[in-house]
């Protein structure tokens, strides 16, 4: 009897220690989420959708055995493809790769079923990414993440995440206390406006207060030239002497982007369209990426307008894109509407930046470069935004028109231009 009773003993002074060496067996909360962030990369390479099932456990201290008690359960019901971890430090998340929402459900309602009378079921909510998938090729406008670019993308659910909220059967209750009364829609929308910082990328401070200086610096030196240019387009052709397109910028909001027109009022865009998504279906397709050459327009362009782009002096408006916001100095180059319908997933990353006046694509050979080789850049460059590396894309902006310049010249008047420099030397 006595043997029993000691056993025993070691036994129940053995439990508390195994569920603590569960909970620190959790990811740390950078961690995890960094983890969350390679899985929606991977999510939208391969289409495959993974869930996020996030459970309150509140304040540790206060909660500490409820918290060690979740942590066992969790660590004897998932796979060892699923990852478990902080969200924060009230929060309990386990990634579940390849599990669509009712699986994720299933899991949330096996543990809640585990917890005895004694110890109530922690609230949870389910996050499953993405809502949407491709149905048919690229998918088209109807299942972009950002709710068809809308104005309102910031109210809708967490970047392409689908929310399911907890049941509130009176089973969903944070630690013996009971549940408020709260609308189930309204406390999804407050949990995923919690849940959406680990997937966004905030511009720096110190980026934005260079946009601005340089902006404001640019715009006063250069105002002659803005000027005389925009007398030169009024003389040469009726109509606007600004440009306004709709772009899509960061987390895909949409903006007015201004530039010096170029083209005839009346000038069709329907080529420009329909070459961009030749281009990026045959990208997307597996097909030939093509270099993204301009179509040849010279009928719509006005007179000299072709300098005017070859110098990218038609550009310069875009600083006061800039000081609004909507754009930075250095970043990807905000495309077209039409041209995000054709994108894939994976293109999206583009957006997780404020898109640029230059960027890393242009000074890397912008227009002889592929559709692929161009978002790959983007992305790379946003993966590592430097001060450093502004500066550098800044400084190789200027070679990088020049050397434009020279590549659209006919071959003799190539050489005669090498020709004048060498004599000038």
């Amino acid at each position: 009897m006595m043997d029993i009773t000691r056993l025993w003993s070691c036994f129940k002074a053995f439990v508390p220690l195994s569920r603590t060496s569960n909970l620190n067996s959790f990811q740390p909360r950078e961690r995890f989420h960094d983890i969350i962030r390679r899985e929606q990369v991977r999510a939208d390479r391969n289409q495959h959708p993974f869930s996020l099932l996030v459970f309150y456990v509140g304040n540790q201290e206060a909660n500490g055995t409820h918290t060690e008690h979740l942590a066992h359960i969790v660590t004897n019901r998932v796979r060892l493809t699923d990852e478990v971890g902080w969200f924060d430090n009230q929060r309990i998340g386990i990634l579940l790769p390849d599990t669509s929402t009712d699986g994720a459900q299933r899991l949330a309602d096996d543990i809640c079923q585990t917890y005895n009378v004694k110890i109530s079921p922690p609230e949870y909510v389910v996050y499953t990414y993405p809502f949407k998938w491709f149905s048919n090729g690229n998918g088209h406008q109807t299942q972009l993440h950002f709710a068809d670019l809308s104005s309102n993308w910031k109210t809708t659910i967490s970047r392409g995440f689908s929310v399911t909220p907890a049941p509130r059967d009176g089973r969903n209750i944070i630690f013996g206390t009971q549940s408020p009364s709260i609308d189930a829609t309204s406390n999804c929308e407050t949990l995923s406006q919690e849940i959406e910082p680990f997937s966004l990328n905030p511009l720096p401070v110190w980026k934005r207060a260079m946009d601005i200086l340089c902006a404001l610096l640019g715009l006063v030196v250069l105002s002659p030239i803005l000027l005389i240019t925009a007398l030169f387009i009024k003389i040469v052709s009726p109509g606007p002497v600004f440009f306004r397109q709709q772009r899509v910028g960061y987390l895909g909001k949409k903006f007015t982007m201004l530039k010096f027109r170029t083209m005839k009022p009346d000038a069709d865009s329907s080529a420009h369209q329909q070459h961009m998504s030749r281009l990026i279906k045959s990208a997307n397709g597996g097909g030939l990426d093509r270099p993204m050459t301009k179509v040849d327009n010279k009928s719509q362009i006005v007179h000299l307008g072709n300098i005017l782009r070859k110098t990218c002096i038609d550009e310069l408006p875009q600083l006061f894109n800039v000081l609004r916001g909507e754009m930075s100095l250095v970043g990807p180059r905000p495309p077209i509407p039409y041209e995000v319908e054709e994108y894939s997933p994976w293109h999206y990353g583009r957006f997780n930046t404020v898109p640029g006046v230059t960027g890393l694509w242009q000074v890397s050979g912008k227009n002889q470069l592929t559709f692929l080789e161009m978002v790959r850049l983007d992305i790379r460059y946003l993966r590592k935004i430097t001060l450093l590396s502004d500066i550098i894309i800044l400084l190789k902006t200027p070679l990088a028109i020049i050397s434009e310049i020279k590549d659209s010249l006919p071959l003799q008047k190539k050489e005669l231009l090498v020709r004048r420099i060498v004599e000038n030397a």
